[in-house]
């Protein structure tokens, strides 16, 4: 800095700024809008120390920041700064007269001075709620200028991309950031890793549960308390952002030794789609859903409802010395003592999971709207939610008959299992059918209800 340079920071020194503000103002002085990075090293204080200063500037209106990505900051001039410090001290000086004269009133009234120390200390700021936790997630990534770590878990980047996160990830590594993302990946997770740009580095590791960020060595996000459920709203969870390079600087060690032993997406993938790390079940939701095949292939074998679709078979089944119909299936099943219905809920029921999953809304309300939509799509009829929160799902004009009302009562039993996955994979309650009524004619529908136990 120059003489006349050295001469404006004492001069703003005496004013009531400390030494790093006035540095930072006088060399932010006269320059186009500016990155807290390059006011750092221009001043010879670190990034952090740079964003600490820079947010009391903001606070007492001598700095505004821009809408960039990374963001920048603008200053107001010299003579603007010490107008708005005399402003300052003026309304300084009236709350001391007003002090005065509330202990002139009363000479025992006790005051405590705030004070303020220059130096900023290592922060620890508790996020609450997982829209809040997000939010600063993705501010931070917006604000990212070299590297980014963010680890997922297993549920992580299903919150994180409902959020937004993709977006302003894929823009952080399209500016050039540096992005490694680790994560423990499912079949049903994989499609969001893989939509992410091709310049982030996805690994995967099962020895790694937590979710947390870190950007450019300066700050980063840790989760406390997660909610379990997928599919939940969060508004119980919990994390740390941190400003602390001892505490940061020991995270980033731990990720990058799972680094080093996870396993490449690529690599993960390719296992994922040769089924060698699946569910038994698999769903895509409108024509050509396993929903829809289900119901076709359970139906076809029944001669007298669908003559014209029958697969003849040469086939016999006797248990003992009873001739068991192969043109019946279901009724083999429960000759070889197996609970179709049972087993047609257990199928529901992890569909209904996949449906959860799918719609990706988290408030209440929305999320229900949306899954009328989806089972109106789905064939399955006319789905209304009674009470908020829901006391009563009640579906109507369903057509789990499906042309077949000798076996329409299983196809009941097959939707209230998807019902039941939904509910309680969304709310972790559990639920009952009640009121099915499920017609013999083949014209009209069947009728039941969903009644939240938690809620009888």
């Amino acid at each position: 800095m120059g003489e006349n340079s050295l001469d404006l920071v004492d001069r703003l020194v005496d004013s009531g700024l400390d030494l790093k503000e006035a540095r930072v103002i006088v060399a932010m002085a006269g320059r186009e809008p500016i990155k807290a990075s390059e006011i750092g090293s221009a001043v010879q204080i670190s990034r952090m120390d740079a964003y600490n200063t820079l947010k009391r500037l903001q606070e007492k209106g001598i700095v505004a920041a821009t809408v960039d990505k990374p963001m920048r900051f603008t200053c107001a001039s010299a003579s603007d700064v010490f107008g708005i410090l005399i402003r300052r001290q003026e309304n300084e000086l009236k709350r001391i007269e007003h002090h005065l004269a509330d202990l002139s009133e009363d000479p025992s009234a006790i005051f405590l001075s705030p004070t303020t120390t220059g130096d900023v200390d290592p922060t620890f700021t508790v996020l609450k709620d997982r829209q809040n936790i997000y939010a600063a997630v993705t501010r931070l990534i917006a604000d990212a200028e070299t590297e980014i770590w963010l680890v997922t878990g297993r549920w992580g980047m299903l919150h994180f991309i409902r959020a937004g996160g993709d977006e302003v990830l894929n823009e952080a590594a399209g500016r050039g950031v540096s992005v490694r993302v680790l994560a423990t990946v499912e079949h049903r997770t994989l499609r969001y890793y893989t939509e992410l740009d091709d310049r982030i580095e996805v690994r995967h590791t099962e020895h790694l549960s937590m979710n947390g960020i870190i950007v450019d060595d300066d700050v980063a996000v840790t989760g406390i308390s997660i909610d379990s459920n997928p599919v939940g709203r969060g508004r119980e969870d919990s994390a740390l952002l941190v400003e602390a390079s001892g505490f940061i600087s020991a995270q980033k060690d731990l990720i990058r030794n799972n680094w080093g032993t996870a396993t490449d997406l690529s690599a993960v993938a390719r296992r994922i789609e040769d089924g060698e790390i699946v569910e038994p079940l698999k769903v895509s939701l409108g024509g050509g859903s396993f929903y829809s095949r289900l119901k076709q292939y359970l139906a076809e074998p029944v001669a007298d409802q669908h003559p014209s679709s029958i697969g003849w078979t040469n086939a016999i089944l006797r248990v003992g010395s009873t001739t068991v119909s192969p043109a019946h299936s279901l009724p083999t099943f429960e000759a070889l003592g197996i609970d179709t219905d049972e087993l047609l809920r257990a199928i529901g029921r992890r569909i209904g999971e996949e449906i959860a999953l799918e719609v990706e809304s988290d408030e209440e309300g929305d999320f229900w709207t949306e899954l009328a939509q989806r089972w109106q799509e789905l064939g399955m009829g006319t789905l209304t939610v009674e009470g908020d929160p829901p006391q009563i799902v009640r579906v109507e004009n369903a057509d789990s008959c499906g042309g077949a009302p000798k076996l329409g009562g299983i196809f009941c039993h097959l939707d209230e299992g998807i019902l039941e996955g939904i509910i309680t994979s969304r709310l972790g309650v559990e639920v009952s059918a009640v009121e099915r009524e499920c017609t013999a004619t083949g014209k009209d529908h069947c009728h039941f209800d969903i009644v939240l136990k938690s809620a009888s």
